[in-house]
């Protein structure tokens, strides 16, 4: 995600000297990347981009304590200064009752304040929100979107006197139970999305993504819930995707932001709502956190994170750039034992964890590097992907188009019993791994099927075979299919492509799962099953091979023939055969029936008239008439006894 902070907002946390340009330049050397700085209305912005790993840097507060950390690396003084914050004495006694479960909610907090004087925006706050592409509302809603932004974590806001109840209740929602959110859409749930009632069945929040209108503040409230809900990020990815309400809150919530910034952000809030809009804590601060973090260690050895960067490392710097990112790092002799903050606690679990920390705060580019060195292949063909690039160029020759296609299919596309399928597919058409290419091109050819033209599309890509107890076997394959050709064409097409790659193969009928009967060829190289050919069920020409198996057959060098010294006699001869002949098998007969035959090739078909194109050549002399004759009377009688054939008047 990518998100906006400006540079005087950053130096309210951040003591440095460092400029604007150091601290993109910098930050971006060791830890997170600045896409560019802006100089807007007299300050400077910084575009962050953050990964999905790392939604702790997603704030001013997470991007200060890393160029705290990182600034230092280069020479350029820089400290974190901590927020100032504390916990108000309670001056009301408002009642407020909030009921959760474990499965839902991980933390809840929530104040009633009351007395709102003031709903203007300070010019400050306002300046800095929009900054951020935050448009600013009034002052109870933009000092939500404030702590948010400073902080880290997502804040809400209740009217408190239109929840007559007084009562909070975190549940599942049904399917189709509708709500009206604050910028009045009406959307109806998917069901089992976390949602809050009145403790009645009125639903007044979605959280974690968006309000209802039926609980928003507007400026004649006078008492509000400051509120607080740290939620499951599984079902505040569903329900945000499901119902395409993609706000900041949702975007932070499902990356799993940390509950111990819960109350933080509430006294941060507290703060900013007593000073800007003179309000008072009209009720005790609730916090239902169930299971609290408890801390975690990870330990290192120092010849560990050694051996794995390459390089000797201080101890002394190694404690030093860990307890700058917030671990509280120790060593006892050569054991390193850190404490991972809570905020970290997502992302660092091994201790190779731990040496990517000490060598992006050390510095990428400080790290020794080899230039690479080894024999260089002497022929191009021993590059990993150059028999693929050359398969792509000889089909795109012929007219094939490639296309790609996704390997997640669905559950009509596999035999599910040995299929593959993903914990958390993103819809039913996506739910496994395919298992075969031709489901995917039988849908682009269906897809495209409203050309006027003939069309020939490919693909080449990894099928997935279940194994078990073991990761799936990934086959790399080639599969094509046709539209609007005759078998003759694509099978001509699919050989040609095969000459081309030096492969000699025999065919062998042989009848399969979703091919018609006696439709399908399977080529074999020697002995070994390269590939299969033929019209599958629905009635699209379909072929597929395995890539490592045509690499196997292929000869990377055609064995060379002599140019012929003398001419050969070539002629046309048209016959005619019963039906069901298997011309493929003529054309084998007649180039196997004399020695003195050089090549033949089927030019021309009419009904069931068959033209041959037959090369008569001596190596040593020009073949005479009466030679070729002699030939041609043994090559016909060949083909009436064995095919019943006859020569077309």
């Amino acid at each position: 995600m990518e998100i906006l902070i400006p540079d005087n907002w950053l130096r309210d946390l951040l003591k440095t000297k460092a400029t604007p340009a150091q601290i993109a330049k910098y930050l971006s050397h060791c830890g997170p990347s600045i896409e560019k700085v802006e100089k807007k209305d007299g300050d400077y912005v910084y575009t962050v981009d953050v990964t999905t790993n790392r939604v702790d840097t997603a704030c001013v507060y997470g991007i200060s304590r890393e160029a705290a950390a990182i600034l230092p690396q280069f020479g350029i003084k820089a400290a974190l200064l901590p927020l100032k914050l504390k916990k108000p004495r309670t001056q009301g006694s408002l009642s407020l009752k909030i009921k959760t479960s474990e499965k839902l909610t991980k933390r809840v907090m929530a104040v009633v304040l009351e007395n709102i004087e003031n709903w203007t925006t300070p010019e400050w706050m306002k300046k800095r929100l929009e900054a951020t592409g935050i448009r600013s509302l009034n002052a109870v809603v933009d000092i939500t979107n404030y702590v948010m932004t400073e902080i880290g974590h997502p804040t809400h806001v209740f009217d408190y006197d239109l929840i007559t109840t007084r009562s909070l209740v975190f549940r599942e929602s049904d399917k189709g139970e509708k709500i009206v959110s604050l910028d009045e859409k009406e959307y109806s749930l998917p069901g089992g999305d976390i949602v809050i009632d009145n403790g009645e069945g009125e639903i007044i929040d979605l959280p974690g993504i968006i309000g209802t209108k039926n609980s928003v503040v507007n400026q004649n409230s006078k008492r509000i819930i400051f509120f607080i809900d740290n939620n499951d990020p599984v079902k505040i990815r569903r329900t945000s995707m499901g119902l395409g309400i993609r706000t900041v809150a949702a975007t932070l919530n499902e990356k799993g932001v940390d509950p111990e910034l819960a109350e933080v952000a509430l006294l941060r809030g507290i703060q900013l709502y007593s000073e800007v809009c003179q309000a008072k804590v009209a009720s005790k601060i609730h916090d239902i956190y169930q299971k609290p973090y408890l801390e975690k260690k990870i330990k290192v050895s120092k010849t560990f994170i050694d051996q794995r960067l390459g390089i000797n490392i201080k101890k002394e710097e190694i404690k030093s750039s860990l307890d700058a990112l917030g671990f509280k790092a120790s060593w006892n002799k050569d054991a390193l034992t850190s404490i991972i903050p809570s905020y970290r606690a997502n992302d660092i679990g091994i201790p190779e964890d731990i040496v990517e920390e000490v060598a992006r705060i050390y510095g990428y580019h400080n790290l020794p590097s080899t230039i690479m060195e080894g024999k260089i292949p002497e022929r191009l063909s021993e590059a990993p992907f150059d028999f693929e690039i050359k398969i792509k160029n000889i089909l795109k020759g012929y007219g094939a188009v490639e296309v790609y296609t996704s390997s997640l299919v669905s559950e009509e596309s596999v035999y599910p019993k040995f299929a593959l399928r993903m914990k958390n597919p993103l819809g039913k058409d996506a739910e496994y791994l395919r298992m075969s290419l031709a489901p995917s091109l039988v849908y682009a050819s269906i897809v495209n099927s409203g050309s006027k033209e003939p069309f020939h599309l490919f693909e080449m890509a990894n099928v997935y075979i279940a194994r078990q107890g073991d990761l799936p076997e990934e086959s790399m394959m080639l599969a094509g299919i046709f539209y609007d050709h005759s078998f003759r064409q694509a099978k001509g097409i699919v050989e040609a492509v095969l000459i081309e790659l030096n492969i000699d193969v025999s065919e062998t009928p042989e009848d399969f799962i979703n091919f018609k009967a006696s439709s399908r060829l399977v080529f074999k190289s020697k002995k070994l099953e390269v590939g299969q050919f033929g019209v599958l069920e629905a009635g699209q020409i379909y072929y597929e091979f395995e890539i490592e198996k045509l690499r196997k057959a292929a000869s990377q060098f055609p064995s060379y023939k002599p140019i012929p010294k003398y001419p050969a006699q070539i002629e046309d001869v048209t016959l005619t055969f019963p039906a069901r002949t298997k011309i493929g098998e003529v054309l084998e007969a007649i180039k196997s029936s004399d020695k003195f035959i050089y090549n033949v090739e089927l030019t021309d078909i009419f009904k069931e008239a068959y033209t041959f194109r037959i090369w008569y050549q001596h190596p040593t002399k020009t073949l005479d008439n009466q030679e070729v004759e002699g030939i041609r009377s043994k090559v016909l009688e060949v083909l009436k006894k064995k095919f019943g054939a006859s020569i077309k008047e």
